[in-house]
């Protein structure tokens, strides 16, 4: 049986994007009727950034059918075949046509205004015709006083053109760089996927096509939002996702993953380590050297680093877990697949997504290290008791509506701890004064003797009790011969280290005030010279 051969073009429209840290997979689909015979179908303008590797087709449907063959083919347009691009270049004309206008309207009102400020440099002529009694003083005065008034109005009117141009060339910019960077992102040349079927049954057939493209990548983002009536923190997880593919998603499906997927993945091979004498000093001539006995050193093996090695791992991990459920948190790679549509435009701009929002319950206390600035930190320790392995990135700390900085959150598992510094809370204070510093007058066995003193003093002017961590020290010394003693401290500190680091926790009620005191004794040889003291 002969079949008849068709060709046609193929309509599709993306369905779902997965978007990797530097990379996105992306798949088509297209429906449509075909009769019996032989059809090369054409899927057009596909972007130019797509990995002909990674393309894959498959056909399924009511109609019997084979799939022969699959290519692509580039494509080269002598204009961008981007409606956006069209529509923008009209734009930039139409703007750029309305200031040739205001130009000459300017130019046109500015000659008038000369006209007008010549006939009052004619003294001499209303000087004469007043002499003559042609006109009168009250009349020449009255000729003055409207082209006075003539003047202001075309200065007024000129002055308004010029706002209107400065508004027009600050359009024209901005559409200007609206078109560069959309053209920038859509080149003009782009692929097309010529597909080959076999139908031996009339019927519907569904095409779908999938590529991995570049210039697509994504991020995670933190919104931690304290709020103190409530006692939680509120987590948002965010995605900023930055796109210039050539092609828009728009209303797709689209998934943000961690896997790190290699198109062309190879296992890295061990080159040889070579062994081998070190070669001789080059001796000037005249001279002569002692013979010395030869050593070996070994060359830097070149091994894979452990950077590479673990990016292999992940890859293979990838490839088994690229297909798996909406929400994987198993092994080295992470999915998500955003509620919705999303519409994320190849623009190049910084398109924010959100992957979920939930509170924690932190605990908070304060901290300080007086010694080093006078000011009291806020902290948060919280349980990630969430579903959410959350990834390194950047993190905007608020408290309440009030923003308050930025920070970098490490990788965190479910249960895993999260410790934020929240800035300083003004409404509790804190003070370090030298309270004491004593040498002994008298040496015993030929040693001197320094006692120093330190008062710390915390004032809570909040409506509640807080608990406080203060973090001080005294000296080390280095030196067998140089002796550092804590003599005393009121309250004992609640740690004190190997290298004389000390911490207080203090629980300190609402209004209220709280010393610390603590004096140490350092001690060295009287003709020893000390410094940091």
């Amino acid at each position: 049986m002969n079949l008849k051969e068709h060709s046609k073009s193929l309509d599709t429209s993306l369905i779902e994007v997965v978007v990797y840290s530097d990379r996105a997979r992306a798949a088509r689909r297209g429906q449509f009727t075909l009769q019996s015979g032989k059809h090369t179908l054409e899927i057009e303008n596909l972007p130019f950034r797509i990995n002909p590797e990674s393309t894959r087709v498959a056909a399924r449907g009511t109609a019997r059918a084979r799939l022969i063959g699959f290519q692509l083919k580039r494509t080269f347009y002598t204009q961008t075949p981007v409606e956006k691009v069209r529509e923008l270049e009209a734009q930039v004309e139409s703007t750029q046509d309305e200031m040739t206008n205001l130009d000459a309207q300017i130019s046109l009102v500015s000659q008038v205004r000369a006209k007008v400020d010549s006939l009052g440099t004619h003294t001499k002529v209303f000087a004469k015709a007043v002499a003559s009694g042609k006109m009168s003083v009250e009349t020449q005065l009255a000729v003055f006083d409207g082209l006075r008034t003539r003047i202001d109005q075309l200065d007024k009117e000129i002055q308004e053109l010029q706002v209107c141009k400065r508004n027009l060339e600050r359009r024209l910019k901005q559409l200007q760089n609206q078109l560069d960077q959309v053209r920038s992102a859509r080149p003009l040349e782009s692929y097309s996927a010529l597909v080959d079927l076999e139908v031996l049954k009339d019927g519907e057939i569904t095409i779908e096509l999938s590529y991995v493209i570049s210039g697509a990548s994504w991020e995670p983002l933190y919104d931690l939002r304290l709020l103190e009536e409530e006692s939680i923190l509120e987590v948002g997880y965010l995605a900023q996702i930055i796109q210039q593919t050539g092609e828009d998603w728009e209303d797709v499906s689209v998934s943000l993953s961690t896997a790190r997927p290699a198109l062309a993945a190879t296992l890295p091979e061990l080159d040889p380590w070579y062994v081998y004498p070190k070669p001789p000093p080059v001796v000037p001539q005249g001279r002569r050297v002692a013979s010395a006995p030869m050593f070996f050193m070994a060359s830097k093996a070149v091994l894979p680093s452990s950077e590479r090695m673990m990016e292999a791992v992940a890859e293979e991990q990838v490839e088994a877990e690229i297909a798996m459920a909406r929400f994987d948190q198993s092994g080295a790679a992470i999915t998500y697949l955003l509620e919705g549509k999303a519409s994320i435009l190849s623009d190049g701009a910084p398109h924010k997504v959100t992957i979920s929002r939930y509170s924690l319950i932190p605990k908070l206390d304060y901290v300080s290290t007086p010694r080093l600035v006078e000011a009291v930190y806020r902290r948060a320790i919280l349980i990630n008791q969430s579903d959410y392995t959350l990834l390194p990135g950047e993190v905007n700390l608020f408290t309440g509506e009030e923003f308050i900085g930025n920070t970098q959150l490490e990788l965190t598992a479910p249960q895993g701890e999260i410790m934020l510094y929240l800035g300083v809370d003004d409404r509790i204070k804190v003070k370090r004064e030298l309270k004491r510093r004593e040498v002994d007058k008298s040496l015993i066995g030929g040693k001197r003797r320094i006692h120093f003193g330190y008062e710390i003093k915390l004032d809570n002017l909040t409506d509640r009790q807080v608990m406080i961590t203060l973090h001080d020290q005294i000296p080390v010394g280095q030196h067998e011969d140089i002796k550092v003693r804590l003599e005393s401290s009121e309250p004992k500190p609640t740690r004190q280290t190997e290298m004389n680091l000390l911490d207080w926790e203090i629980t300190l009620p609402a209004k209220e005030k709280r010393s610390i005191r603590y004096d140490f004794l350092v001690e060295y040889p009287q003709e020893m010279e000390v410094m940091g003291v």
